[in-house]
């Protein structure tokens, strides 16, 4: 019984940190892309596609869903590289 609450113990910690790694990456990601942004043609259909992921992606952050958010703004990063 007691190997098991540790296990648990241990899940549940780990949950949480991959959260958090999660919620500090998202910001970073999102900021990298603006500046990227920044750099090139405003009224270019891939800078303002990639853009609006990245509005997304922030407003997915805000909302708690940091995994989501990530994935969003590491796509957004990646159209801006192509």
């Amino acid at each position: 019984m007691r190997k098991l609450m540790a296990v648990t113990a241990v899940t549940v910690a780990l949950a949480f940190t991959a959260g958090a790694a999660f919620a500090s990456s998202c910001p970073k990601v999102i900021k990298e892309g603006r500046e990227a942004a920044a750099k090139m043609k405003a009224d270019d259909p891939k800078v303002k596609a990639a853009v609006a992921k990245l509005d997304e992606a922030q407003k997915l952050h805000d909302g708690g869903q940091h995994a989501e958010s990530l994935k969003l703004a590491n796509e957004a990063a990646a159209d801006l590289k192509k």
